[in-house]
Order: structure tokens, then sequence, then C-alpha cells
């Protein structure tokens, strides 16, 4: 258990999160390892982050429904139909009659609706490299939302106000499962080594993913967030590289035999094909495929992912007032990649990918590798008008702003 107290924080990246453990200390001894309790003695730790006031304008003026809103007792979903609208819109007052009758509230992906946990879950992903999904929970007084399970992802719970009993077990059963496999149910004597932790406001608890454990409250309501961090794996580097090898190995391209279902094992692969197809498999970790795979991945990584909502109606504005003085600047948190292909260049970014011919590609470089602010004219190997150009087209397509 570690302990922390500090006062006005204001909370911005991983680093902040899981304070005072330094990062080095948590990638060795606890990422996938074991559970860790960071301890505050600071209830106003999330302050900055999200409060069940928050919770009460966030249910009114952005109304989730279908799968970004569940209502959960001892693991028994409430029908949506008794919350929701003959429209399917939101109905407040039986999600709150819900709530009193001893309900879990849980709003899924909640960084869709509050930018303050889309800065710090967008601020995540870029340090980890991971998929990363925030949760939200809020239960009543003695009252629990599920039975005994684990996770197929790494989480951190973040205690936002009141407290939360959480019961840990041994990880015997399935440690470090496939992400997004099966996440079976429990009962408990099925488990063992029982550990008791109680998270307090401003509290946080990361759990590797295949650690089995349940949650209740007791005399106090308690609202938490959790961090899911569903992992990329090496199965599925493995799986990418396999993809970036078949770009150039005709044999991974080509069908199974007809029928090859109806025949034995043995006939599936002639000597000399399982000779050809170990020879291919061996380049799987060899440079040029490693960077091939790791420029699938990337973007990926990039395009399944949206900019944060950052006024940039204002910026589209002035695309007819732009000049080649106008300062330009990548929106908020964007990271982008170019690539240069037969077929033209291309600039990849959160939310978009923006194409263009080969002769571009050197200018793309240029504002890719852009850190602050830089003039229109700046940009190289464009004339005038190009330059204007590709600057209003990287506006259009969301990865600039006018600074």
């Amino acid at each position: 258990m570690k302990t922390y107290i500090e006062e006005n924080v204001q909370l911005k990246d991983f680093a902040d999160l899981i304070s005072p453990i330094n990062i080095i200390d948590f990638e060795a001894n606890y990422w996938e390892k074991q559970v860790v309790h960071i301890k505050r003695d600071n209830p106003s730790f999330f302050e900055s982050l999200f409060s069940v006031e928050v919770l009460d304008k966030l249910l009114a003026y952005n109304r989730p429904r279908g799968g970004g809103l569940r209502v959960v007792k001892s693991q028994q979903p409430l029908n949506p139909t008794i919350y929701e609208n003959q429209d399917g819109s939101l109905n407040l007052n039986q999600l709150y009659a819900a709530y009193a009758d001893g309900h879990t509230i849980v709003i899924n992906e909640i960084q869709r609706y509050w930018d303050p946990i889309k800065m710090l879950v967008e601020n995540i992903h870029q340090y980890m490299s991971h998929h990363v999904v925030a949760n939200l929970y809020l239960t009543p007084e003695n009252e629990k939302a599920l039975s005994p399970h684990y996770d197929s992802h790494d989480v951190f719970a973040l205690q936002i106000s009141g407290e939360k009993h959480w019961i840990v077990y041994d990880d015997t059963y399935c440690k470090t499962p496939l992400v997004h496999s099966f996440q079976p149910v429990f009962q408990r004597e099925q488990l063992s080594g029982a550990k008791q932790i109680t998270l307090k406001a401003g509290d946080v608890m990361y759990m590797p993913r295949g650690v089995p454990h349940e949650a209740y409250t007791t005399d106090q309501s308690s609202m938490h967030i959790t961090i899911g961090v569903h992992s990329t794996q090496w199965i599925d580097f493995i799986t990418k590289s396999l993809a970036s090898l078949a770009q150039n190995h005709i044999e991974l391209r080509q069908a199974l035999p007809i029928g090859f279902l109806n025949s034995d094992n043995e006939d599936l692969l002639s000597p000399n094909a399982e000779l050809n197809f170990i020879t291919i498999l061996q380049q799987i970790f060899q440079k040029d495929t490693l960077n091939g795979c790791l420029s699938i991945l990337q973007e990926e990584f990039r395009t399944k992912e949206q900019p944060r909502p950052d006024g940039h109606f204002a910026s589209l504005d002035k695309l007819n007032h732009i000049g080649l003085d106008s300062l330009l600047i990548k929106r908020d948190g964007l990271t982008s990649k170019v690539t240069n292909h037969i077929t033209g260049a291309r600039i990849s970014f959160q939310g978009n990918v923006v194409k263009g011919p080969s002769q571009i590609a050197p200018s793309l470089e240029f504002i890719s590798q852009q850190e602050g602010a830089f003039c229109v004219r700046e940009i190289p190997f464009l004339n005038d008008e190009n330059k204007l150009k590709v600057a209003k087209r990287l506006i259009r397509g969301g990865l600039l702003k006018v600074a």
C-alpha cells in the first residue's frame, strides 16, 4: 500500500495518476504482476476530474443511451425499457428510481461525455500505446453490482467519492488472460487468497487483468471510474507481422485447398509447402517486418481515436482569410505520421487521414514534425499557392488550427 497526501491536484497524465509511485517502479514491479492500492488521504484529489454534481448534468444534457448506459444489481441488469422512453431516450426519473432501489448506474466510455476525463484517457493512451477506456460506476449504500469475476483488461480504479470495499483473490485461475477473452463469474468457494481493500475518495487501485475480484458498498454510496487498458499483446503483434509479411508473400494470401475441412490434417501441407512456410515465418522478427508491423499498429492507433473538442469551428471560419503569414499549430493532443507510397502521400492523425500526390510528402513531413506554431510561408518545397492549399486542406481535415 502506498500513501500520498497532496492538495489542489490537477490530474493530467499517467504519472499524476500513479504518484507517488514513479513510472519506472510501476512498470518493473506492478504492471501485469500485482495489485497495488495507492492510499492518498485526500478526498479532493479527483475534484478537478469529476464529481456527483457533474454526473447529474451529464445525464441531463448528454442522455447516454443504448450501450453507453447499464443499470445493474447483484449481477442482474435492469431491462432498458424501464428507464428509457418509447423512442429510446433516457427517462431520468426512472433512472433515479432504479438507483434509489439499489441499482448501480454504469456509464460506459464516459470520456465521450466529459473533457477532463477525455484528456486524461488520451494522455494515458499516448503514453502507454495501448487502447484506454473509462467507465463510471455509481453504487448506492449497502449494495453490490457484480459477483466475483475477473476482467480481461488491466484496470485502474479511481475512487471519486464515497467508499468502495473490494475483495481481490489469487489469480491462479487464469493469469494474464487474452484481451477480450471469456470472463467467467465465480462462486466464492472456487477462489482463494481473499484480501480486503477499501478505496476512499482520492485513492487509486491498479489491478492486472485476470485477478478475480468483487466490490460492494456499506454505509456510504460510491462513485468510481475505471480506466481500462486494453493491451496490444504479443499475439497481436505477431498477427500484424504476418499481415505485413503477406504483402510480399503470395503464399500467405492464397486460399486453403478446396475441401480442406474434409481431409486429414496430414494432407493439408506437403513437405515442400511446410518448409516454405517455415522459411517465411522466420522473417517475422526481421527488421523490415517489425517496421511494417509497427506502421500498421501506429496507423490503427491514430485513426481509431477522435480529437478532443476544442472549438475547431473557429478555425474553419478563418479558412477564407488565411494568408502566407498566418500562424498554424496542430490541434491539442494530436500526433501525425507521414507515409509515401506509389499511390501517393498520406498524413494520418487521430480521426482522419489526408491524402495527396507523392511530391508533397516532404512538405507534409515538415508539418508533421512541428511541435509549435509555424507560418504558412515556412512550409517548404511548395510554391505560395500550394502552401495555402495544403494549409487549408489540413485545417479542413482536422489536423491544424489557426494559432
